[in-house]
């Protein structure tokens, strides 16, 4: 069975990268040429994908960077199954983003797209991801206001608290809350976005490359 006549998943991560709306296409793909030109310029030989997904973002990753050694986890196996799928030169798993599996310095890059605003206890995943990054860790959330205020706009989710807001975010974020948080754990280098979302790139705080 090919990725594309597998039965489609019903998570927010496959409804958003097939969505049929050209604005929010435009947005996502926007997004996705901010994410891999930063991750680019940190020329990684390894990456870690935390909450992978169905494998999107890795496969825009290894059209862009021939090469990359791409590791994926998420805690939702048909996810899993479907990134493999995607990208059979890739190794997915299904993982813990408070316990990652692998030893300190695994990774060149760790990256974590769309994931921190669902989780009660944000820091200990960073924590964990910086502890597997030797060299930096790349992350976006939703940018606040102004992605709850998206959704409004076109009639999504009036009917969640704050209004617009996914049901299952637990963590808003302004950019430069978003920055602090971040500096808790690494040093912040890069503090950018795609509206609506925020774009970190921080390095370990006892890197020797800054």
């Amino acid at each position: 069975m090919s990725v594309e006549t597998m039965q489609p998943l019903d998570t927010s991560n496959y409804r958003k990268h097939t969505t049929s709306s050209k604005l929010q296409r435009m947005l996502i793909d926007r997004f996705h040429a901010k994410i891999t030109n930063e991750v680019a310029k940190l020329a990684p030989r390894t990456l870690l994908d935390a909450g992978c997904g169905e494998g999107f973002v890795a496969e825009i990753f290894l059209k862009a960077m021939p090469g990359l050694q791409i590791t994926g986890f998420d805690h939702n196996e048909p996810s899993v199954k479907l990134a493999a799928q995607r990208n059979p030169t890739g190794t997915f798993t299904v993982g813990d983003i408070f316990n990652i599996e692998h030893p300190d310095n695994s990774f060149d890059v760790v990256c974590c797209f769309e994931v921190l605003e669902h989780l009660v206890d944000p820091g200990k995943a960073v924590q964990e991801m910086v502890r597997v990054a030797k060299r930096a860790v790349v992350f976006s959330v939703p940018h606040e206001p102004f992605f709850c205020a998206a959704n409004a706009m076109r009639g999504k989710n009036w009917h969640v608290r704050p209004i617009g807001s996914d049901e299952d975010h637990r963590n808003f974020w302004r950019k430069s809350q978003f920055g602090a948080f971040v500096g808790r754990y690494a040093d912040v280098q890069v503090l950018t976005g795609s509206m609506p979302w925020i774009i970190c790139v921080a390095t370990p705080k006892d890197s020797p490359q800054r």
